[in-house]
């Protein structure tokens, strides 16, 4: 949208049509600033709202590494207690889970 509307603006600003430029001093003289400077704040705008969308994704992504990690460690403790002691590699797989997900929002939390 702001790509579209800086592109728009600057052909108006070299048109050859007077109505054009007209309505660019126009828009400059009301908004009390350059089209320069109009179109590097509306840049501006594009990439704090590029930021908040990507906050906005963050946790998703976030909630599914955690995920992950749990998983991995309900693996690798399931796999090493099945050798050890097969009859509670089932318990010990969520244990791993859970300390996986634990470690990871530990770490999360200290950065």
């Amino acid at each position: 949208m702001s790509d579209k509307l800086t592109t728009a603006l600057q052909k108006l600003a070299i048109s050859p049509i007077k109505a054009d430029r007209l309505a660019i001093e126009r828009l400059e003289k009301q908004y009390g600033a350059s089209l320069l400077e109009i179109t590097n704040e509306l840049e501006d705008y594009a990439i704090v709202h590029q930021s908040i969308q990507d906050q906005r994704a963050k946790p998703k992504n976030q909630l599914i590494i955690v995920c992950c990690y749990g998983c991995l460690w309900g693996a690798v403790i399931g796999i090493a207690t099945l050798f050890i002691k097969p009859s509670v590699t089932v318990a010990a797989i969520g244990l791993g889970f859970t300390a996986g997900v634990s470690g990871k929002l530990l770490v999360q939390r200290g950065n």
